[in-house]
């Protein structure tokens, strides 16, 4: 019956992405994949570095279905972030003791279309906005339900914290996101009057990616299926 085994492990070795395609997945979409860590560390370099670690896990593991190699992706990086910045998360937990939602709609799973809207508005804000306005817990809270569409139950695992405190973080992060949604667009500045030029604040997008995400400028970092000694 060896043969019956031998086809079984080609259809598998088939079906799960090649070294190549890992490198080709981060590189390509390592810009949204840094923002997503962005979204968490608030820390660029950090970002970058999760992006990075997320890679070199996956090159090392088992190969992930080459279908689901960018969802993988996404929940690698997000699951290195927030193991990197933990003891940051954990220090906001308190701040939401005895807090609860009165929106029951910040508590139900939205779809995927919903996710994908609000997620375009989160990366299309400015970044020391995002990192200044909500603390690390809630901005992972909005990373894990807007993009992998984690569950309440699944965020309090993930990130080691009360599901209430979830809740309440969720709540303080979904209400933020709608009330931003409800601004008006900003109308475009005239140049400053001093120089002929005006510093913009640097949004977290950049090129769309042409699924309703966005790629920001974020410095690229090189791939390597090999461990780096020294």
């Amino acid at each position: 019956m060896s043969w019956f085994y031998t086809t079984i492990n080609y259809a598998q070795e088939r079906d799960h992405a090649s070294t190549a395609e890992v490198l080709e997945c981060f590189h390509d979409e390592q810009r949204f994949l840094s923002q997503l860590a962005f979204l968490i560390t608030g820390d660029p370099a950090t970002a970058d570095q999760s992006v990075v670690k997320a890679c070199e896990m996956t090159i090392k593991g088992r190969s992930p279905f080459r279908d689901w190699l960018l969802e993988w992706a996404k929940a690698a990086t997000i699951a290195i972030a927030i193991s990197t910045c933990a003891e940051t998360i954990h220090d906001c937990e308190a701040g939401y003791k005895n807090q609860s939602c009165s929106h029951i709609e910040h508590t139900a799973q939205a779809d995927a279309e919903q996710c994908a809207a609000h997620l375009d508005i989160l990366l299309k804000t400015d970044t020391l906005k995002v990192v200044e306005e909500l603390d690390a817990l809630s901005r992972a809270v909005l990373a894990l339900r807007l993009t992998i569409r984690s569950s309440i139950q699944d965020c309090a695992l993930r990130l080691n914290v009360g599901r209430d405190t979830v809740l309440a973080a969720n709540c303080r992060a979904m209400t933020w996101l709608s009330e931003l949604q409800s601004q008006p667009e900003p109308q475009d500045q005239p140049p400053s009057s001093d120089n002929g030029h005006h510093d913009e604040a640097r949004p977290l997008h950049g090129q769309n990616r042409g699924d309703g995400l966005v790629c920001g400028p974020v410095p690229m970092v090189a791939f390597s299926s090999g461990s780096e000694s020294g």
